[in-house]
């Protein structure tokens, strides 16, 4: 990346004090973003509020961060609700890349995505893939909806392992659709801007 230096340090697509580029991005940030690399190159730097943000537009550049260079740049720079979200960016998604990372990865990787772990759940994931389908089969002539269905079997699924029990009934659609809505309000979250996340000092207020 060293022959990218100078053009990271001097592409800076201007804005305005203290908002920067904020009130210039509209709603179609890859519009946006594909305008300003046709201005700037391939590589350029604006300022998202006091947040210094590099953005990348070249296929070749991204191969290099993201997998050449990961060990670099696999940190993810957390927004305000995903710090909420995770007890301060704790979990595997968005901690630090550092020692107990790698930590928790190890863990994740041996007690979920090992092959004995998997296979240990085969006859699991089976039974409610087949309770799914016979779902389906019983509600012929009806819509189905099939998010719903897979979140119920995906929320078995993980009950059962982490505590041996599952939910049927009433109780499965109370409790499944709790957890939907929860889920859901995270995500939408996750993905919307807040204040806070250019201008973290609000944070704290």
């Amino acid at each position: 990346m060293d022959q990218y230096y100078t053009a990271i340090i001097s592409a800076l697509a201007r804005g305005l004090p203290i908002l920067g580029y904020l009130p210039f991005l509209g709603n179609n940030l890859h519009h946006r973003y594909a305008d300003l690399a046709q201005r700037y190159g391939p590589i350029y730097k604006l300022y998202l509020g006091n947040k210094l943000c590099v953005v990348i537009n070249s296929p070749s550049l991204v191969k290099e961060v993201v997998r050449d260079q990961d060990s670099i740049f696999a940190d993810r720079d957390a927004n305000i609700a995903a710090l909420a979200a995770t007890y301060g960016g704790k979990d595997i998604s968005f901690s630090p890349v550092n020692s107990e990372w790698r930590t928790i990865r190890k863990i994740f990787v041996r007690e979920v995505l090992s092959n004995k772990s998997l296979k240990g759940s085969y006859n699991l994931r089976k039974e409610e893939v087949r309770k799914a389908i016979s779902r389906v089969y019983n509600d012929v002539g009806k819509p189905v909806h099939f998010s719903e269905l897979s979140f119920r079997t995906e929320l078995n699924v993980i009950m059962n392992l982490l505590w041996g029990g599952i939910l049927e009934g009433e109780e499965c659609d109370r409790v499944g659709e709790e957890v939907r809505e929860v889920v859901t309000k995270i995500v939408d979250l996750l993905g919307k801007p807040n204040i806070a996340d250019f201008f973290p000092v609000l944070a704290r207020i």
